[in-house]
Order: structure tokens, then sequence, then C-alpha cells
């Protein structure tokens, strides 16, 4: 980098320049190195402060000239910022300016800034995450079932215990759609009648997929057929089926190595609920019918009973209050929750809206299922970085070691379909999933669950609008670090815009063989290769083409991407991220590709 005279050399990214790369352990020290070239008695000072606390500014050594160095550790967890103050002379003056980071939790080159208001530092997550997710989930590839949408394993179709106030489908075929009120409540709830049998039919289809592991969306009782609105956490749903039904799923899916995650929603609940009870559908006295309900002190009222706090306004899913001693030991005490579900042999648990969740309720979850198994994974739902995600005025400490495994990755789904849709540039890209390598622990980037599209998103092949791209984005999941998770129904070329069309009922019968195809061989080819599972990942880019390898001591594999509806040529030597490859990668793939419209190329050697 250049600033008037002087050459500049900083980059995140680079190990000559910080090391080690990326988040530490707590007392762990970093290296600092800048080069200074052409200033004229330059002076070079790191600052860096951990967050809430004063700034540190140390003078940095000079071991030879143009090099500074400095060396710094945190005792404490949490995220520290830093950024280097150069003081050199010109014409006469002494003349001073400040070296950041290019964006806002977005590392690599420094940028020369000459106001300090400007300045925009760099991040260090300092964490003790070291007890990491379980080997099942890291291996796995992960399937996302919308349980009233997948299949109804009843006899003839028939649909179980059917709901008052709701309507049915009249057949398997119909699209989706709400029946709401002016103000967009919802009066009565739309059901197609998918269940747990249907699952437990259709685990040898997801088998020979090659499926490692299914979350479930909620499947407690509730009124809706979403199930956020959770009515009875103890019970199964009667329309999915009952305890017995579930035990059977989970020892079936376990013998074709199968693990099953469930949603814990546990943020808010239904006004339809025992705990709330606002129409009176339960016997036991809801918050809603008595203050002196055992479930009161459970929910912020503001003016009693009508007037409370629910999710984002939505007066359906009144708040539960975490802090609660009763709420909190119903879920993660003695025979709560958390340990009755746990205790059957599930794989883990997915937590909804873990940003509206307290980071201390969320320690103690973590604690309530390693009480019971350490075989067990927790994932949140964060839908951005979720190592500097704040949340009411609060930095999250999700991916510190006491909390989540992992994260789902939605930042890696919005790169993706920005990139491939002509929305960013392959630079960008290539900075966002450098970022999250560097401000994630390694186990936090490799434990992510990666999507394309949830229940909450566009169906990703209505967003991406051609096969072809579909196929690029599709190689990036099944070969980016993290867990890949493919949303039902996607592998069948299922379409859908926002809620409730991308929740349609599975075409059982009427699937794309093309799309089938590259889900079904990008699997097997991620299954077949321990690189792409655990390797180290190595991005790069040029111009418009995004690339990068999936390396281990014995194979390494080479992704390159062309998102234009033009070839493009490659030529590997010339791509930027790959500077300080101690191999010769142009000698071992060949130094020139190309590539051809909307494509994914995957290239292997074998290394031993």
């Amino acid at each position: 980098m250049k600033y008037r005279e002087i050459q500049i050399q900083y980059n995140s990214f680079q190990i000559q320049h910080k090391k080690p790369f990326g988040a530490v352990l707590k007392d762990q020290e970093i290296q600092f190195t800048l080069s200074v070239k052409h200033a004229m008695n330059p002076e070079v000072t790191f600052v860096v402060s951990k967050e809430g606390q004063g700034e540190q500014y140390l003078k940095m050594s000079s071991p030879e000239e143009g090099i500074f160095t400095a060396s710094f550790s945190s005792p404490a967890l949490g995220l520290c910022f830093y950024f280097f103050i150069l003081n050199y002379d010109d014409h006469g003056m002494r003349r001073t300016v400040y070296l950041g980071a290019p964006t806002q939790g977005i590392g690599g080159e420094a940028v020369v800034r000459e106001n300090r208001w400007e300045l925009i530092p760099y991040q260090i997550t300092v964490h003790n995450y070291q007890k990491s997710a379980p080997g099942w989930y890291k291996n796995a590839v992960f399937y996302q079932i919308f349980v009233d949408r997948f299949f109804n394993g009843e006899e003839h179709g028939k649909v179980r215990s059917p709901k008052k106030n709701s309507f049915l489908y009249a057949t398997w075929d119909d699209s989706p759609m709400y029946i709401k009120d002016h103000q967009g409540n919802i009066l009565r709830w739309d059901f197609f009648g998918g269940n747990l049998k249907g699952v437990l039919q259709k685990l040898d289809y997801l088998k020979s997929l090659g499926i490692g592991g299914i979350y479930l969306n909620p499947i407690f009782k509730a009124r809706s057929n979403h199930k956020y609105d959770t009515g009875d956490y103890m019970k199964i749903d009667e329309m999915f089926g009952n305890e017995e039904t579930f035990k059977t799923l989970l020892q079936e899916a376990e013998k074709r190595g199968i693990r099953i995650v469930l949603d814990g929603v546990f943020n808010h609940v239904g006004a339809d609920s025992k705990y709330f009870n606002a129409f009176g559908s339960y016997e036991t006295v809801g918050a809603a019918q008595s203050t002196d309900s055992p479930y009161y002190s459970w929910f912020n009222f503001f003016q009693y009973p009508h007037d409370y706090e629910s999710w984002w306004g939505v007066k359906d899913l009144p708040n539960v209050n975490e802090n609660d001693d009763s709420y909190k030991n119903f879920i993660v005490g003695r025979d709560g929750v958390i340990e009755k579900w746990s205790r059957m042999g599930i794989g883990g648990w997915r937590l909804d809206v873990a940003d509206e969740m307290p980071d201390e309720f969320i320690e103690e979850i973590r604690r309530a299922i390693d009480a019971v198994s350490e075989d067990q994974v927790l994932i949140g739902e964060v839908w951005e970085d979720a190592s500097n995600k704040i949340a009411y005025g609060k930095r999250r400490r999700y991916l510190l070691g006491d909390e989540l495994h992992g994260t789902m990755n939605y930042p890696f789904k919005d790169g993706v379909i920005a990139y491939l849709n002509g929305h960013m540039r392959a630079k960008d890209l290539y900075m966002r999933f450098m970022s999250l390598k560097e401000n994630y622990p390694s186990e936090a980037l490799y434990s992510a669950l990666n999507n394309l599209g949830t229940h909450d998103t566009r169906r990703i092949l209505t967003e991406l609008k051609d096969t072809r791209k579909l196929k690029v984005a599709v190689g990036l999941l099944l070969t980016f670090p993290g867990v890949p998770c493919i949303y039902y129904g996607d592998e069948a070329g299922m379409e859908g815009e926002a809620d409730p069309f991308n929740r349609g009922p599975y075409p059982w019968g009427k699937e794309s063989p093309e799309i089938f195809a590259i889900y079904q061989s990008m699997i097997e080819l991620r299954k077949n290769h321990e690189a792409l599972t655990s390797g180290e990942f190595i991005p790069f880019y040029q111009e418009e083409m995004f690339g990068y390898l999936r390396k281990t001591e014995e194979e390494c594999h080479l992704i390159l991407v062309n998102s234009k509806p033009e070839k493009v040529r490659t030529v590997l030597a010339d791509v930027i991220g790959l500077e300080n490859m101690s191999c010769d990668i142009s000698a071992q793939f060949g130094e020139v590709h190309h590539l051809e419209p909307y494509s994914f190329t995957h290239r292997h050697i074998m290394l031993k």
C-alpha cells in the first residue's frame, strides 16, 4: 500500500504481519510486524484495547530499518481492537497518520487515515473454545425438515388429530397460503399433514442421499403449523405423532448413522400455551388468566392481561423472561426440558433467535446439554458474523467457548447468492470469507451450520433462477468449511418465494432428476474426501474468479468459480491469496485454467 511516497505493508490475513493468524486463546501471544519504507525518521505505535477498557500505547521496536514489531496477549476473553499510529518527518514537519482495517469487522490490508475519527480498528477475538463440537456432527451432511410439509406417513394419507379452527389442504400438491385479517394476523392455521411417521418412512431415502444429521423444525405441541408458538414443551404435537413415535424415529435414524437435532424455541411461547393460556385451551391456569398463575413471573406485562412483551410485537408469541428462576429451572434444571429430550439420545439442539436470549441463559443450556452428553451439539440462529454481533446494546459471547459450538452461517449464504447474481465482486466475497476465518475460533468456523436457504428465506433456486448457478452454489456448500445443511426439497428442485411459499410440500415423485443429481454427486464428493470436511481452507481470487484450496497433508482440492455469463481465464500464479503458499500450486494443478460460464471447477491431487 502506498501513501504519498511511503510504502506501508500490513495485512492481518498474512502470517508475516500477524502471527498466529486469526482468533487466539486467552493469554496467547500475538506478534505484529509492520513494514514502512521511504519515510523519514518513522516511529510506529501499536494501540490496542480490550472492548470497554482504556487503550494501551506500545511503541513498536525496529529490529531493522523499516521493520516494526510488537507483541500482545490478552488475559481476558472477548474482543480486542487495535490499530497503528505512524509518525514521520515531512519537509521539516512531524506528520501523523493512522493505519487500520478497511471496514468494520473485515481485516486484510491496512488503510491509511489522516484523521483519527475516520479510523476503523482491526478485531482480535480472544476465546477459550477448547471443547470442540462432536465429531459425528462435523463430519455430517445435514438436512432440515419442516415436518408438516415433508411426508405424511399415515395410511392413505390420513391427517392425524386435526386442530380446531384450522384448514387442511385438499391435495398434497396444493400451494401454501395464509388466511389473515386486515391487520396481518393469521385467522386459521393451514396444514398438509406431514408427521414424524413420514420422516421415519423416508430415512432410507435420506441415508441414500448421504445425510448424517437431521435438523427438525419444532415438533412440540403448538397451535400453528411451524410450531414456533410452543404450547407444551413436554409433549410432541399430536399432528406429528407422540413420544413413542419420536423414540422410534431416533432409534431407526441412529441405525442408519443419522442423528436428529431439535429446534429449541426458548425465547417465547405461544399465546395459546399451557403457560400463557390466553384462550383457555389448557386446564392449567396460565399467566394471562391470573396473576396467581405459577407462570405469571415468566412474562412481562405492561397492562395486564392484554398488553405484554412479545416477539417483535407479534401478540401470538409472548416473550418469556429467561432470567426468571422458575423458567430457567423448567428449561435447564433437573427433569427439565433440555434433560428430558436430551436423555432420549437426540443429536443436540438448534437455538431459535439466539441473539434475543441472554448469554448467561445460553451458557446454562450448554451446561445442561453437556451434563447429559458431550456428544450432543448446540447451534444458534445468528444471521450475522457471530464473533462481533451486538444485540440489544450488548456484545454477544456466542463463540468464546462456553456457549454455542457454532451458528447458522447466513453470511455464507448471503455472500454466495450476491456473488452469483452479480451483486458482489469476487474480491468482496474473498474478504467476507477471510474475515469469518479470521474472526471465528477455528473450531467455530468448522462447526458452522452452512445453508443456502431455510424456512426463513427464499428457496435457493428461486434466488438464482439458473441451474448452472445452482450447481455452483451447491458445489460451494458441499466443499466449504463447516457443516452443510440442505433445506428439504431443494435437492428436488423446489422453488418458493418467502414464507409461506418457501414451505411448500415436498414433491414426491415429481423431483427434478437434473437437480437431484447435482446434490447427490456433490454430497458423494464431500463424503469421499476428508479434506473437504476438515482440511485447511485457503481462499483466493483473480478479477471476478473466486476460488479456494482445501488441503490436508495427504490431499489438496482446488475449487475455481466463474460467476460470469462468459468464459474466464485464470492464471494461478497471479491470484491474490496464495502468496504465502509453501508449494507451487501452478506446478501441481497447471498454471492456466479456462472456466466455462457460471461454472464450478474442482481439481484434486494426492500429496502422499
